[in-house]
């Protein structure tokens, strides 16, 4: 079987809530490191540090119209070498995605586990580069 580098599965999950982000987090790589506090910053102040990932988490969920995207990785106990991702778009929404390397089969299998995780059959698979969303 061959191993396929940077397999790329993205499903929409609705509107963005950080109960959504946790779900996808804790299925797939629980006990996940936490972001660097300076991943992201608040739109009206590029040098504001925040205080927890929390903090960072809720600045982009609570405020409207703010686009982000947010990877979590986890360096053991994690075989496939999978990263969660929360992409919140500017409309509120939410896609999440994993970034693993597999076969055919594990692609496969992620991608229908997070659809049915999410409750959603909208979902695209790419490779090495993830999709962009306006």
């Amino acid at each position: 079987m061959e191993i396929i580098r940077d397999i790329i599965c993205q499903v929409y999950a609705g509107q963005k809530t950080r109960n959504t982000i946790d779900l996808v987090l804790n299925t797939f790589i629980p006990e996940y490191e936490k972001l660097n506090l300076d991943y992201a910053s608040r739109l009206d102040d590029e040098n504001y540090v925040f205080k927890t990932e929390d903090e960072m988490i809720n600045y982009f969920i609570e405020n409207s119209g703010l686009d982000q995207t947010f990877y979590w990785n986890k360096n053991q106990g994690n075989p496939d070498k999978i990263m969660v991702g929360a992409i919140i778009t500017a409309d509120d929404k939410l896609i999440m995605s994993l970034t693993f390397d597999g076969t055919e089969e594990t692609e496969s299998m992620y991608f229908e586990k997070l659809k049915n995780l999410l409750n959603s059959d909208i979902g695209v698979i790419s490779y090495i580069n993830p999709a962009d969303y306006d």
